[in-house]
């Protein structure tokens, strides 16, 4: 049996994942494609456009067999950590290949920019260049520039894909892995009426503007968004004053994400019109918008320092799947050694906990009790039979 794997958020999916998914199946020709799904809080430090339950039925409906949960934990980090959790999710999923989305479908230089990252004349540099008062990701770029030809390590995209790279490495896995290019659109273009495949960011944005995106998503997409209360991150602007007016710095240091004194930097902000407006007044030479949204997700949901103390991943957490889903799962779960939960209630295990409590912050904004959500029966797909045998119910969970 041939599986494959692909890293996703569906924030919200759009054209552009159905032709990943597409591809994925073409090239790997597997029997089941698994995705590892960021939950209600995504990796640049933002919150889901829509919850991760709806998002879930979007995978489904489009021709994903398993969707598996990266915990919220891991999905709100830098990229390195954000890859390894995920890549490790899928190795003990037994999958045999990952497919990526790449601004080069050529996987060879990302290859050569992982050699780089893995050498020691890399480290000595980046150190130099963060001493120097930049920022990580401005370090980043200068040594592999002081060290290669290349450009393909600045594209958000091939970022991952080397990253991925690096966490197939450092956990022996068999995995192989994949670059299908991307198409039409890069991950920040803005939007462009005349094609059909637009970036994520800016069908958010076209959202936001209550403009229409159906020539740009499945229909299945359109209907699950249609009337739903669709969420950013000013909507938590007054959860951000209330912690910006109670909470001394001292407790602030005990966060994930807070150091190097910025808890100061916090306590110093008198007044907020907006989670954007409280992100700009942080930004520092070293704390990039990223960064700082990353620890205000992490504030925000109270992750202490002294429970997120390891990147190994403890559970594998279902979210959705679908009758080959289903059958895979029941050969997966011979092998004792892979904890998969498909039933939440609390005291699992504290990174569950900490799930749990993410919910229940995006639910304060949500038109849906969220935090509810997580303590019903799995989602799964039926396929309802209608006319042939290509048919099937759009909604039959």
């Amino acid at each position: 049996m041939k599986v494959a794997g692909i890293i996703v958020e569906y924030n919200p999916l759009h054209n552009g994942h159905i032709h990943h998914i597409e591809e994925t199946r073409r090239l790997s020709k597997c029997d089941i494609l698994i995705a590892v799904m960021s939950g209600n809080f995504m990796q640049r430090g933002e919150p889901a456009l829509i919850d991760k339950f709806t998002r879930t039925k979007m995978a489904l409906e489009n021709n994903i067999d398993l969707v598996i949960e990266l915990p919220f934990v891991f999905s709100v980090q830098n990229a390195d950590t954000f890859a390894l959790t995920s890549v490790s999710i899928l190795d003990k999923m037994g999958v045999d290949e990952i497919y990526f989305g790449s601004e080069s479908e050529n996987i060879e230089p990302l290859i050569k920019i992982a050699d780089i990252l893995e050498s020691e004349e890399y480290s000595v540099l980046v150190k130099k260049y963060i001493n120097d008062g930049n920022s990580y990701p401005t370090s980043y770029d200068l040594a592999i520039k002081d060290l290669s030809d290349t450009n393909e390590h600045s594209k958000p995209n091939n970022i991952l894909g080397v990253q991925y790279i690096k966490a197939i490495r450092k956990l022996e896995s068999k995995i192989e892995i994949k670059a299908i290019k991307r198409i039409n659109k890069d991950y920040y273009s803005e939007f462009d009426a005349k094609g059909e495949i637009q970036s994520a960011s800016a069908l958010r944005k076209a959202l936001f503007n209550k403009e229409d995106i159906s020539k740009f998503v499945p229909k299945s997409v359109s209907v699950l968004l249609k009337n739903r209360r669709l969420i950013s991150l000013d909507d938590f602007s007054n959860q951000f004053k209330y912690i910006l007016s109670s909470t001394p710095s001292t407790e602030l240091e005990q966060l994930f994400g807070v150091k190097e004194g910025i808890e100061n930097r916090i306590i110093k902000v008198k007044s907020i019109s907006s989670s954007s407006d409280f992100i700009s007044q942080l930004l520092t030479r070293r704390y990039t918008n990223s960064r700082i949204r990353r620890m205000l997700i992490h504030i925000l949901c109270n992750t202490r320092k002294d429970v997120l103390t390891s990147f190994e991943v403890p559970y594998i957490r279902l979210l959705g799947m679908n009758d080959k889903g289903k059958d895979y799962l029941n050969v997966i779960k011979k092998n004792d050694s892979i904890n998969i939960i498909s039933k939440v209630k609390e005291g699992i295990h504290p990174y569950l906990d900490m799930e749990l409590r993410a919910s229940k912050v995006y639910s304060l904004v949500s038109d849906k009790d969220i935090f509810k959500e997580e303590f019903k029966p799995l989602i799964y797909k039926r396929f309802n039979w209608l006319k042939s045998k290509k048919e099937y119910n759009i909604f039959g969970w």
